[in-house]
């Protein structure tokens, strides 16, 4: 009888074992399907080949934080915008988002984002190594409803080896860039890649329109007391027709994208790339790499003011979902997401990745192993030249801003004269 009984109490003890084992694993994945999402949507395609340092941080972010899971959302720039607007419309915008200054300050008039400000006070380490501007920019009446993505630092590449091979000094002056642009479109080389069929890539041609006095004259243009169609403004037009028909630009320019201007410059076939330093690390890894370095852009004797103007502004912000703060979880996430995007960890994965810091960085840049990148921040730490405030077209309207880029590449492809175009953008800002 008693080994009947300890049979049975074995058998008891089995089966509860096994329950309590069940009951554990299902507690386990209970926890596990308590893992907080956070949707993040940004602008290109394709987020681990087109921004590597933004993937590579949500990356670690995700190893550091196991509870936490990105979904990460990449989406062609103009698509985006679109889908952005749509979403709003439907009030269902994701939890993080890249957006245009312009499309952000009115998410945040329509009470549509998360006010930041909680986050910049309990970080104030982070706040003060951001540049002031960094943080100005996305301020309205006291609401903080965005952060800078990266630095936006634009200018010329160049491939310092076509100029050598064809006997040409590199370019400071307009004049310079004139006699460059002679010498490489009689000798069959494309002076200077760009792609109109993305219209809003006409980066270095903003900061020469600076050189002409736009930040001194838009207040007052847009208020109605002066006019974009000016004699200055003219003059810098009259400038790119110039360039234009000395030969300074694909002849495919107004079919071609610019990803297919960068690898035109990638492929050694043109001697410029109008573009910034989120593709230090494309040129790094390609053939070129030992001969490329990079530049404001030419200064001009006609010019209004300051000459020496570099661009290194905020880029276009990210924001949150007002939505955010009514879940407790996924709030403190996206706290924890951003906490860790403006660190020093996430500052030393954007050095990683050859892309320049938001927050000032002291780390060391192997020169040797990154010839480029190197380049590139010793160009931005010349003290001789000046920041201007922001990107031309990321003060204005989205609509104004189209009409920039429209009458600058209008001007490129011929389709414009520089009465012409400069007319088109002060239709736009009459309306």
């Amino acid at each position: 009888m008693r080994k009947y009984v300890n049979v049975s109490i074995v058998l008891l003890i089995f089966f509860v074992t096994i329950g309590c084992s069940k009951e554990i694993e299902k507690t386990v994945n209970d926890k596990a399907s308590e893992k907080i999402t956070l949707e993040v949507a940004i602008h290109v395609a394709n987020p681990k080949g087109q921004e590597p340092a933004f993937y590579s941080i949500v990356d670690r972010f995700m190893e550091k934080y196991p509870d936490i899971k990105i979904e990460l959302q990449g989406t062609e720039q103009k698509a985006h915008i679109k889908k952005i607007k749509m979403m709003a419309q439907s009030d269902s915008l994701p939890d993080i988002f890249w957006v245009l200054p312009s499309s952000a300050k009115e998410l945040a008039e329509a009470g549509l984002l998360l006010d930041l400000r909680p986050f910049l006070i309990e970080n104030p380490e982070m706040v003060e190594k951001l540049h002031a501007n960094m943080l100005t920019t996305y301020s309205l009446d006291g609401l903080q409803f965005g952060l800078p993505y990266q630095s936006l630092v634009t200018g010329i590449w160049y491939n310092k080896a076509i100029f050598d091979k064809n006997h040409l000094k590199l370019p400071e002056t307009y004049d310079d860039l004139k006699t460059a642009v002679k010498t490489l479109h009689a000798n069959n080389i494309i002076p200077i890649a760009k792609g109109a069929n993305d219209p809003y890539s006409v980066w270095a041609f903003l900061t020469m329109l600076s050189r002409y006095g736009y930040f001194e004259k838009i207040d007052s243009i847009l208020s109605g007391d002066e006019s974009y169609n000016n004699e200055d403004f003219l003059n810098y037009y009259q400038k790119i027709a110039e360039l234009r028909e000395l030969g300074a630009f694909p002849k495919n320019v107004a079919t071609q994208s610019y990803f297919q201007a960068v690898q035109m410059f990638l492929n050694g076939e043109a001697a410029m790339l109008d573009a910034g330093i989120w593709e230090t690390k494309k040129i790094e890894e390609s053939q070129i790499a030992g001969d490329v370095g990079f530049w404001w852009g030419p200064t001009f004797a006609d010019g209004v003011g300051n000459q020496k103007i570099s661009s290194i502004v905020p880029a276009a912000p990210l924001v949150v979902n007002k939505h955010v703060e009514k879940n407790k979880a996924k709030y403190e996430a996206a706290m924890k997401f951003l906490g860790f995007y403006f660190s020093e960890e996430g500052a030393a994965i954007m050095i990683d990745n050859q892309v320049a810091p938001i927050i000032k960085f002291d780390g060391d840049i192997d020169s040797d192993l990154h010839p480029v990148f190197a380049n590139v921040m010793n160009v931005m730490n010349d003290p001789s030249w000046e920041s201007k405030p922001n990107q031309p077209d990321l003060i204005v309207s989205e609509g104004i801003a189209n009409a920039m880029y429209d009458s600058i590449y209008g001007v490129i492809n011929g389709i414009y004269s520089p009465e012409e175009a400069i007319k088109i953008v002060d239709s736009k800002i009459a309306r």
